[in-house]
């Protein structure tokens, strides 16, 4: 019996859409990961900035400018040379992407609470004794959770495209503990490319349908959750 390859194989005689789909698990399991936690994080501290404003919001607004001001890169490989030892290479990889990833979420909490704890609901509901926590998570929040769950469906692609570059410099070799990435399968690809150019097809055409998939997803999030732009493109 012959066997058959859908894709062919790489260099090293792995079946391509074997390997594309496990590269592909795992980018999609960590993408997913990356933002629940960033959306977690970001919200809770975006929430206090926009609720308390003030002297609050200027301090926390400083500190997230001095962790936002750390270059990706660096912190990706100090933490693969001293913490990746400690805990393993992928959760090293994880918190490397969850220091810094949540602060574009948190802003855009704290411009929503801006946006809504003026409103006529929250006054009443403060005149009527709500606590601050009440009035953060239980009025305030559910009325901008629309636009953050859009923005989190968004972020995917982005940790998704990062991962994959990361991998692809070889600056972080996920390959034991994932069994491959794309970015590893792209790496093979790009050094075999004039003898079997299959090899990085393959892996750059899934890339790219992934890229628009979740990007037009993200866009019909945010279609359903504000009908006023629905239509439009953006």
């Amino acid at each position: 019996h012959e066997p058959s390859y859908i894709f062919g194989t790489n260099a090293m005689g792995q079946d391509l859409f074997a390997a594309i789909g496990v590269g592909a698990r795992f980018s999609l399991v960590f993408a997913i990961v990356v933002s629940a936690i960033n959306l977690f994080i970001g919200a809770v501290y975006g929430a206090i900035q926009g609720y308390y404003g003030g002297r609050v919001d200027m301090i926390m607004d400083r500190i997230a400018d001095i962790i936002s001001g750390l270059p990706f890169v660096v912190v990706i490989t100090l933490f693969q040379l001293h913490l990746a030892r400690k805990v393993g290479v992928v959760p090293s990889f994880l918190f490397a992407f969850v220091l810094t990833g949540w602060i574009s979420m948190a802003a855009l909490t704290r411009k929503q609470f801006y946006r809504f704890k003026g409103q006529e609901f929250v006054m009443a509901a403060r005149t009527l004794g709500a606590s601050d926590f009440r009035l953060m998570f239980k009025h305030i929040f559910p009325n901008a959770i629309g636009t953050i769950i859009t923005t989190c469906a968004l972020i995917i692609p982005n940790v998704i495209r990062s991962e994959t570059t990361i991998s692809y410099l070889g600056i972080v070799d996920l390959s034991a503990m994932a069994g491959t990435t794309i970015g590893t399968l792209l790496s093979q690809g790009n050094a075999a490319v004039t003898t079997a150019p299959h090899t990085l097809l393959w892996p750059s055409l899934f890339l790219s349908l992934l890229m628009i998939s979740f990007n037009l997803f993200g866009n019909g999030l945010r279609d359903a959750f504000n009908p006023t732009t629905r239509g439009e493109d953006g």
